[in-house]
Parts: structure tokens; C-alpha cells; sequence
């Protein structure tokens, strides 16, 4: 029988439970399979049964096979704000008064500040793989400070929205309510996406079963129902061709979306992350 991994977040819970040949196949996160597969705790995937081509670039790695797409984008109230504001504008509450939302973390507060200051999509990582660049975020995050609400869960940003207590906030783009009658706007111009995905452990005691899993899981056609379910984003372009018209638009993984938003750098974030979210839970403190 093939076993699903229970995963908790613990890389070392993982291992024991691959070391213990008792798991085959896992659904994880961008931080856990950059890590999975440096340990080699993860096999490495055979393409050739599966069609990489078939794959949007940032889902098919070395050791993962990716499920499916998120994305955290700018949302804002329609309501109270008529024209799409941009990340320089989520700053800007002199022109725009009114609470902002951020997710109580380092990782994409990081890259959102340093957009709002001025820096480009394709340099966000360059920037803040250098002291001053790290030290350029956090400025950035200081003159906001005074502003912000905080969320620590998902569901949390439209719920802010709905109540009035923020003008903007970061969300997770699948938690939107969407429709013709929501007064929500969406702001996917510098958004992050990431992927989450499917990885076989090296141990596997079921290595074709897991292979033949992805395989079902990643057919087209579940994967536009998923996506339906869901507002997650298929992981293949063929999965978002079979999306109605109407539920592209709000998709991550539409071609446009793709096109404006960067794609989250996981080994930046496995190298740096700890220090970065010691320093930004110190910054919070002050």
C-alpha cells in the first residue's frame, strides 16, 4: 500500500519516518523540498514518465513535481480606492491614508518593501543577498510600521478588508472572495508565487507507486477541477487551459499573472531565512 507522508513541517520528523521506510510520497512546501533534496532526503524525479514540458518551469525541479500554484498578491478595497495602486502606493498612506495588512513575517515583507522602494522585479534577490540591500528592506518596513495590521492566517486579509480596518493588505490570492459582487481588487504586478509540491522519498518502499500518484494527479483534467475548487493554480498549462473564461482572470497560473509576478527564490530563503526571520521577530519587538 502506498503511504502518504504526514508532514509537519519538520524536515527531522521526515527523515525519520523515510529511515523508518514509512512514507513514499509527500506533499510539501517550496522551504521543505529545497531542503529535502539538498539532504538528499528526496529522489529525484523521472521526467521521463510524466512530460516536463507539460510543467510550468517553477513546478518541475530536480526533486519535485509541483501540485500546485500560490500566489500573494495586493489586494484593496474598490470601495475606497478607485485606481489600482501599486506597491509604492501601499507605502504611501500620506496619499492614501488608511491601515495596510502584512503577514507577521520576513519572508515576502522582504521583497515587498524593497519593490515599493524602487527596486525591480529581477533584482529583488540580487538586493537582498547583500547587507545593504537587507538593511534597505527594513528601512523600507520602518515607515510603515506605525500602520500596520498584522495576519498570521490566511483566511485573515479578507476579513480585515471586509471589516474596514485596512485600505490595502498582502493575501494570499486563493482566500479572495471573487466574483462580480466583491468590492475587492486585485493587484498582481509584483506578486509572489510559489509552488507546492509532490516529492518521492529516496527510501520509498513504493517508488513506482509514487510515481504512478503524480502521474494521476497531475492529468489535466483533475487538475482544472482542483483549480475550480480551489482558486489554486494548476501546475501545468494544459490543467489551465481546461479553467472556464471566467475563472482564469483570477488564477495564478494564468500566462499574465506568471509573467507579472516573481517566482519566491526557496534557496535564498533556505540559506538566509532564519537569520532574516530572527531579525525581522527583533524589529517587530521595538
Amino acid at each position: 500500500m502506498l503511504n502518504l507522508l504526514q508532514f509537519d513541517g519538520s524536515l527531522d520528523a521526515a527523515k525519520a519516518l523515510a529511515g523508518a521506510g514509512k512514507a513514499d510520497l509527500a506533499l510539501v512546501d517550496g522551504p521543505t523540498l529545497t531542503a529535502g533534496c539538498r539532504a538528499q532526503l528526496f529522489a529525484r524525479i523521472d521526467w521521463s514518465g510524466l512530460g516536463r514540458e507539460r510543467f510550468l518551469g517553477q513546478a518541475a525541479t530536480d526533486c519535485g513535481a509541483g501540485a500546485f500554484l500560490s500566489a500573494t498578491v495586493l489586494a484593496w478595497d474598490q470601495t475606497k480606492l478607485h485606481a489600482t495602486p501599486s506597491w509604492s502606493d501601499f507605502w504611501d498612506v500620506a496619499r492614501f491614508p488608511g491601515r495596510r495588512g502584512l503577514q507577521k513575517a520576513a519572508r515576502r515583507n522582504l521583497e515587498f518593501a524593497l519593490l515599493a522602494d524602487g527596486v525591480s522585479q529581477a533584482d529583488i534577490y540580487r538586493t537582498l543577498r547583500s547587507a545593504a540591500g537587507i538593511d534597505r528592506a527594513f528601512r523600507k518596513l520602518d515607515q510603515l510600521k506605525p500602520y500596520i495590521e498584522w495576519w498570521d492566517q490566511p483566511g485573515q486579509p479578507a476579513q480585515f478588508l471586509a471589516s474596514g480596518k485596512v485600505l490595502m493588505t498582502t493575501a494570499p490570492s486563493a482566500t479572495l472572495p471573487s466574483g462580480t459582487k466583491s468590492h475587492l481588487g486585485l493587484q498582481w504586478t509584483g506578486c509572489l508565487d510559489e509552488v507546492t509540491s509532490w516529492a518521492v522519498l529516496h527510501a520509498a518502499p513504493h517508488l513506482r507507486g509514487a510515481m504512478a500518484l503524480i502521474r494521476i494527479a497531475s492529468d489535466a483534467a483533475r487538475q482544472a477541477e482542483f483549480a475550480k475548487a480551489t482558486d489554486l493554480g494548476p501546475s501545468t498549462g494544459t490543467g489551465f487551459s481546461l479553467l472556464p473564461e471566467a475563472a482564469r482572470g483570477l488564477n495564478p497560473s494564468a500566462p499574465a499573472h506568471l509573467q507579472s509576478c516573481t517566482a519566491i527564490d526557496e534557496a535564498f530563503w533556505l540559506d538566509s531565512g532564519d537569520k532574516l526571520e530572527a531579525r525581522f521577530s527583533a524589529w517587530l519587538s521595538k
